[in-house]
């Protein structure tokens, strides 16, 4: 058994003791840590590459690529994720602008929102980029959020870990294993959990490489603020960012961010990060409404309850900053779209409408409140202007199939997602939806083939397999389509065999 599955098993058992018994459990999974090293990383079992030998030097950017898309799998596989369209644009957006003015080579990446309450984001190797959704809590800026994402992106594009390789193969393996270990815990059994192990994980490997640990953190933090920069955005973010962190921290060691327990900050590297902006002139950076919006709707859509929200953002309504009483107003609409309270909700976003009439995440809103009412053919019309303006977006495609979907056109929205995953083939969560839509459509083959598209992207190669050995005998008449699902079943056994 793999062994990413065998700490999934425990860390899921784990959950019905308390944190006491769970600390017990961080031994093992350090154990099962270092036992992969000494496989370097169990590369055949886990569906990864070797990350080097003694023959291959440093690790090429394909093989970074295939590792990347290994973790990513077993991520998903693993931990809980936000699935949230418009967070996933917003950040994708975010992410493409700061990645056009760095420094990598291989600019396909790939976004997953972990959910965790947590200031933490990670980049691993072949372009993997992951944000936990409690960054959006912790920056008060999209500046600050950008200066942390500048950073995660400079470990990729200063190819971090393939240096790391020359230095010692089997150490980065740790750090990867560990770093999914981590956040599987973290996420599952507790942040206290989570914590300890990506410590020990790290303590195993990296003793006799801290210096260049803390090179490579100062080269990141360096090539992220001239990145920042670059993009047009406040290079002094990363500083106010850390020095916030570390203000609030430094009373309370027992609430340290995770992101600082693994980029640790201290006075001398935010003095650092102070001294690299001085050539830079200083000017007032207005604040983005998109960022706000998200930072609102982050707040919204992973409550366990909308109920205690609502006076919040009635009082930070009242905000004398535009943007921040917008947001505010955002959040109440969602919390009120949340308990049904339909003709209030709409009453909050009527104005701010008016104010910014082309704003997505509004537009999607009211499509929202539509749907919930019933007005089917109301979203569908709004959802279709909309989509005249702004053609094939990512959110309000969504929505928009599944309003096809409420009135019985489920054709119409199997067309609309298979065509949007021609530009989003490696999102789990489209074909998720995808398959139930080819259900609703009587369209069998189609869900088989969707359903082995969402079991490869999440690792389970056995369940793709069955799905389209399933699909194929009903597409025999059809050459083309039994060729198609011939080669994809190469393919997924090839990525088995790998």
């Amino acid at each position: 058994m793999p062994v990413f599955i065998i700490i999934i098993k425990v860390t899921r058992i784990f959950q019905l003791f308390s944190t006491h018994y769970a600390r017990l459990v961080i031994s093992c999974v350090t154990v099962l840590s270092c036992l992969i090293s000494f496989n370097v990383w169990s590369a055949v079992d886990q569906n990864l590459p070797t990350l080097g030998d003694a023959s291959s030097g440093i690790v090429s950017l394909n093989q970074e690529r295939e590792i990347g898309q290994g973790f990513l799998r077993s991520l998903r596989a693993s931990a809980p994720t936000v699935d949230d369209p418009l967070l996933q644009d917003y950040l994708e957006h975010l992410i493409y602008k700061l990645v056009y003015h760095s420094q990598l080579k291989d600019r396909r990446l790939d976004l997953v929102i972990v959910k965790s309450p947590v200031l933490n984001a990670f980049a691993v190797p072949g372009g993997i980029v992951g944000v936990h959704h409690g960054l959006f809590f912790y920056a008060e800026t999209e500046h600050e959020l950008a200066a942390i994402l500048t950073h995660e992106l400079a470990h990729i594009s200063q190819r971090h870990y393939a240096r790391g390789v020359e230095q010692g193969k089997k150490t980065m393996a740790i750090n990867i294993a560990g770093l999914l270990a981590s956040i599987v815990l973290m996420t599952t059994v507790g942040t206290d959990a989570g914590l300890a192990t990506l410590t020990a994980s790290q303590g195993a490997g990296l003793s006799q490489q801290l210096r260049h640990s803390r090179a490579r953190e100062a080269e990141a933090d360096r090539v992220g603020i001239t990145n920042l920069s670059k993009a047009e955005m406040d290079p002094r973010a990363m500083a106010y960012m850390f020095e916030r962190l570390e203000q609030a921290t430094r009373y309370n060691t027992d609430q340290i961010p995770e992101f600082l327990r693994s980029h640790p900050v201290t006075r001398s590297r935010i003095a650092d990060a102070y001294n690299q902006t001085e050539s830079y002139a200083r000017k007032e950076f207005p604040l983005n409404i998109d960022f706000h919006l998200m930072k609102a709707r982050a707040r919204v859509i992973t409550a366990d309850s909308t109920v205690d929200l609502i006076p919040v953002f009635i009082k930070g309504m009242s905000h004398e900053d535009k943007v921040k009483s917008t947001a505010n107003a955002y959040g109440l609409v969602l919390s009120l779209t949340a308990k049904a309270e339909l003709d209030e909700a709409m009453t909050n976003l009527r104005p701010l409408l008016e104010n910014y009439p082309d704003k997505i995440a509004l537009l999607a809103a009211e499509a929202e409140i539509h749907l919930k009412a019933e007005r089917y053919d109301m979203a569908i019309s709004l959802l279709e202007t909309a989509l005249s303006i702004s053609p094939d977006n990512y959110p309000l495609t969504m929505i928009y199939a599944r309003a096809l979907n409420n009135v019985h056109r489920y054709e119409e929205a199997q067309k609309v997602l298979l065509d949007l995953t021609s530009r989003r083939s490696n999102d789990d969560y489209l074909w998720y939806h995808l398959a139930e839509t080819a259900g609703l459509a009587d369209d069998i083959p189609g869900v088989h083939w969707a359903r082995a598209e969402y079991f490869v992207l999440r690792g389970n190669f056995d369940q793709a397999l069955k799905q389209l050995e399933y699909g194929l005998p009903l597409v025999r008449r059809n050459f083309q389509l039994e060729t198609k699902m011939k080669q994809k079943i190469a393919e997924i056994q090839k990525l088995k065999e790998n």
